[in-house]
């Protein structure tokens, strides 16, 4: 499944980007988790989200998915099995989108992992049946 919303050069690091097709890449991704992404992009239409931004000369390589060649790898990270994505949002405080998505979770049902106290919104589709708020 491939994002409407999002290119696959913000979702995975340069390295893979640059070496691997894009159906493979695509593949890499839980679906639930792209159409999740879609689906907050659609409620929160203004500005810019950025996951991975180094396509632009930014400095984001890792705020999806993660190889073993980032500093932030984990074997037990959801973002190392393709279910996890950290959103920086340029139009919307990053405290009232985590809210409304903890308040509304019926609108993003396949969210079950929400990181607290951080600067970006950390979601992920992590397997359990109800929604995990932690703090790292």
């Amino acid at each position: 499944m491939k994002s409407e919303k999002f290119k696959i050069y913000e979702l995975v690091p340069m390295e893979l980007f640059k070496t691997m097709h894009e159906d493979v890449l695509w593949r890499m991704f839980d679906s639930k988790l792209i159409e999740t992404i879609d689906a907050i992009k659609r409620k929160f239409p203004k500005g810019s989200i950025i996951i991975n931004n180094y396509y632009w000369n930014g400095d984001r390589n890792w705020s999806g998915l993660r190889t073993r060649k980032s500093k932030y790898y984990s074997e037990t990270s959801q973002h190392s099995l393709g279910k996890a994505v950290d959103m920086i949002f340029t139009q919307y405080n990053v405290d009232e989108v985590r809210q409304y998505i903890i308040d509304n979770q019926h609108e993003f049902p396949h969210i079950k992992g929400i990181e607290l106290d951080v600067s970006w919104l950390h979601i992920d589709t992590r397997e359990r049946d109800d929604l995990l708020l932690f703090r790292a």
